[in-house]
């Protein structure tokens, strides 16, 4: 069954038009039914969605090697209901190095699309950043396919790098920038979004310090009460990072069971436990591969000066803060 996957391909005929070498195979099996080869997809066809069945040459694993087979799904009548939910970072002002978005959906999403759905504006001039998101194939999606990563091009926000010389950030300072998702975004059903969506920005100065979280505000964990305890930041951490890289520990060390969230354009985290809070001996571990808007961790600076020593990378360990009262609480 390797074998076949080596041979034999399906990718859209969008991404195969856009760039024949980059094109990515869709996720599934190629299986031999009989004197038949089938090709089960891991994810649905997308209804209306064109796709081209490839075969390589034995010794070739570039795509396309031969004329494509191109096979369209019907489109069908789809009740129109799926909407944009959420783009991240909520906060109205962005750094330059500002290093990724989310895009959450209502539901599953089609993939291979985002590249013609999805565009980041200049405000003043209603134009399209040339360049600014990085092109992905495949696409980043988390495995419900309802939260999309876009990245602003890494190469142009680390200093040192050819493309920073050559093209600067993608974003400028004093700039106005949205970030559009159109209507025209197709659902895993093949329908439309109900609506397009935006998040407009400002853009401020670059962020190059490390996440210190020792200098967190935190709050203690009142006992007896199931009153949510908060952590205030500096400056707005990565929304996803936030809500997996941040837990709430006993004095046994195990995560107590609870729901956390990311407030205040993610300059707030609060967890509320699952149940009644039993003394005080509660800490909050932060995992070393935490990061802010900027892609800056606890570990290291992502946007560093290289001749700077103090921009070196710290041992990739976790930081324990307790959530006891202290006497000035």
């Amino acid at each position: 069954m390797a074998e076949l996957g080596r041979r034999f391909a399906v990718v859209t005929a969008d991404s195969l038009a856009r760039n024949p070498a980059a094109a990515t195979p869709m996720a599934g099996m190629f299986v031999v039914d009989g004197k038949v080869l089938r090709f089960r997809p891991r994810f649905p066809f997308t209804a209306g969605m064109t796709y081209a069945f490839l075969a390589r040459a034995p010794k070739d694993q570039t795509l396309p090697t031969r004329t494509p087979l191109l096979l369209t799904r019907p489109a069908v009548a789809q009740r129109v209901s799926t909407v944009v939910t959420h783009i991240y970072p909520s906060a109205d002002r962005l750094p330059v190095n500002s290093l990724r978005f989310y895009v959450h959906f209502s539901a599953p999403m089609s993939e291979g699309l985002a590249g013609a759905a999805v565009e980041l504006l200049d405000v003043g001039s209603g134009q399209v950043l040339p360049g600014a998101i990085l092109p992905m194939e495949p696409e980043l999606w988390d495995p419900r396919r309802a939260r999309l990563t876009l990245l602003l091009d890494p190469g142009r926000i680390k200093r040192g790098l050819r493309p920073h010389t050559e093209a600067g950030y993608p974003l400028t300072p004093g700039r106005s920038v949205a970030l559009v998702v159109h209507r025209g975004f197709l659902d895993a059903s093949g329908a439309r979004l109900a609506a397009g969506a935006e998040r407009r920005y400002s853009v401020g100065p670059a962020i190059r310090q490390r996440l210190e979280p020792r200098s967190w505000r935190i709050e203690a964990v009142q006992a007896g009460t199931q009153l949510p305890v908060r952590a205030i930041f500096d400056r707005p951490i990565d929304h996803a990072l936030g809500l997996r890289c941040l837990t709430v520990i006993d004095d046994s060390g195990k995560p107590v069971p609870g729901h956390s969230t990311l407030g205040a354009g993610e300059r707030v985290w609060s967890f509320t436990p699952a149940s009644t809070w039993i003394g005080s001996a509660y800490a909050l571990l932060v995992a070393p591969e935490l990061e802010d808007v900027a892609g800056n961790s606890v570990i290291r600076i992502f946007d560093r000066d290289l001749t700077n020593r103090d921009h070196r990378p710290r041992p990739a360990e976790p930081i324990q803060l307790s959530l006891v009262g202290r006497p000035d609480d």
